[in-house]
């Protein structure tokens, strides 16, 4: 049976670690909206429609961003 246990804790690290990954990624692409925005070289619509994704799910990635920001204060997102 310990081995099933040992083996359980495995599969959970895993699963937290690729959730991290995840959220780190989506706040990545956040970001990257954020600043094709502000540079004034894409709006949230043509975001939106050359992912093929609507501008709400655009301004979603935007606040995962924000989000991201805000639960990891002095953590540096980008390498």
């Amino acid at each position: 049976m310990t081995r099933v246990l040992e083996a359980r804790r495995a599969f959970d690290e895993a699963r937290e670690q690729a959730a991290a990954m995840v959220d780190r990624k989506r706040a990545l692409l956040g970001l990257a909206m954020i600043r094709a925005r502000e540079s004034k070289a894409e709006s949230q619509a043509t975001i939106a429609a050359k992912m093929g994704i609507g501008p709400q799910q655009v301004r979603a990635y935007e606040q995962a961003y924000r989000d991201w920001v805000r639960d990891h204060p002095g953590e540096p997102l980008e390498d």
